[in-house]
């Protein structure tokens, strides 16, 4: 594989929900009862195991950490904040950089605190929930005194309020299939959560002045159905509903330093022939073909069947990481940063071949331009995704069974051996 430009970033990830344990104050504790959830429970305990957590990073010679901080764990109660928990996060970050990793900070990946909805029953309907966040994002800035420079705002904001606001599939449980216009619209969720970002954006930048702040933006590699022109303008609409109204604004807001891309897999699209779905078009996404079953899923565009799947059902597409790039590159000339890129794989014979394939068609778009920061491969450990322990995305095993040991997963050496040949880059 071609050697990646000196100075690129190579990491992993994981949020907190999904690794810490113990987060009992979350939306999602009580989410798993009501949906009859496999409950997370302990998770991969790293809440109190972070330190093994950061022997596995530097295992594989990673020099870059992403990591959410649990917003429901800061401030258990409305106004309420735990020392003792931030001052952990604290201890945490302190210990990455004396590591030689560079900690890049989440601060919503997905959980909030269950009062928020008791507060708030409709969520980020409701504007007031900005000022909510913006209130925790202040003290989070607080207890890190100026020493974490990358951060992320929203993890996937528009996965989120899809399964949020509009399956109904997370915490508040809306459903407004037909009406996503509404929920991704200015005046809905969406809208609220954009301001949130901009104006957690400026605070983020008034106590470090040289952070760079961006979201961490799930992008699907989406392609027409057939060669009907209109299957490619529903491509066009549907790219710009479920990625770049947010991107877009937050750009012409000035509130991006970089584009944090999120990718897994690309699907086939069709135009609709009822106007009944957002921006005319039948998307392909895992949570809709659990909803519509995979026969009409598939029917109606969906995915063809002609690549491996990984254990989520998702097809998988390497190309597809090069395209997004381009796109994206395109579209803001703003650096890259790769925040999620992985694939869940029990029986290990697929993640060495997925990290080969999807970084050579990344190197590629290097190769032709694009400005890339880094990449951070999901997830440095196998993690609890959101309803199941089932799928593996981690570099590493945990013994969960037993005492919560961390152990190299297939692919994990592969990784080792990518980042050791790119030590010093070109």
């Amino acid at each position: 594989m071609p050697r990646f430009p000196d100075g690129f970033l190579w990491g992993a990830a994981t949020a907190a929900y999904q690794v810490e344990g113990g987060n009992a104050g979350s939306t999602f504790a009580a989410w798993e009862k009501v949906r009859g959830w496999e409950p997370c429970g302990l998770a991969a305990d790293s809440w109190r195991r972070w330190p093994e957590d950061i022997r596995c990073l530097r295992e594989l010679g990673l020099g870059a950490y992403r990591f959410s901080v649990e917003w429901s764990r800061v401030e258990p109660r409305p106004g309420e904040y735990d020392e003792a928990a931030l001052a952990r996060y604290r201890e945490q970050v302190r210990a990455l950089a004396e590591a030689g990793i560079r900690p890049m900070v989440c601060l919503h990946h997905f959980s909030e605190p269950a009062w928020l909805y008791e507060l708030e029953p409709s969520g980020w309907t409701s504007p007031r929930c900005a000022g909510y966040f913006l209130r925790f994002v202040e003290r989070v800035l607080a207890a890190f005194q100026g020493e974490v420079r990358d951060w992320l705002t929203f993890n996937e904001p528009m996965v989120w309020l899809l399964l949020g606001y509009g399956l109904g599939h997370f915490p508040p449980g809306l459903r407004s299939l037909f009406s996503l216009e509404r929920v991704l619209g200015e005046n809905g969720p969406q809208g609220t959560v954009l301001r949130a970002h901009e104006e957690a954006y400026r605070l983020i930048h008034r106590a470090v002045p040289a952070a760079r702040v961006s979201v961490a933006q799930n992008i699907v590699d989406l392609r027409p159905a057939s060669g009907d022109p209109a299957d490619a303008r529903a491509v066009r609409d549907l790219d710009l509903l479920m990625h770049g109204r947010f991107l877009d604004r937050a750009h012409a807001a000035k509130t991006l330093d970089f584009i944090g891309v999120n990718y897994y897999t690309g699907i086939f699209v069709r135009a609709a022939r009822l106007p009944l779905f957002p921006a005319g078009a039948l998307p392909g996404y895992a949570e809709l073909e659990r909803a519509l079953g995979p026969r009409l899923f598939r029917l109606l565009g969906g995915r063809r069947g002609e690549a491996p799947r990984s254990d989520m059902g998702w097809e998988v597409v390497p190309e597809g990481l090069g395209r997004v790039v381009r796109r994206v590159w395109a579209a803001y000339g703003l650096p890259i940063f790769i925040t999620e890129n992985g694939v869940a794989d029990g029986t290990g014979e697929l993640r060495a071949a997925f990290l080969q394939d999807h970084l050579a068609a990344l190197r590629g778009e290097i190769e032709r331009g694009a400005r890339v920061l880094g990449y951070l491969h999901w997830s440095l450990l196998d993690n609890y995704e959101w309803g199941s322990f089932r799928p593996r995305f981690g570099l590493y095993s945990v013994d969960r069974a037993g005492d919560f040991a961390r152990r190299p997963a297939p692919g994990a050496r592969a990784y080792a051996d990518i980042v050791r040949e790119n030590e010093g880059g070109l």
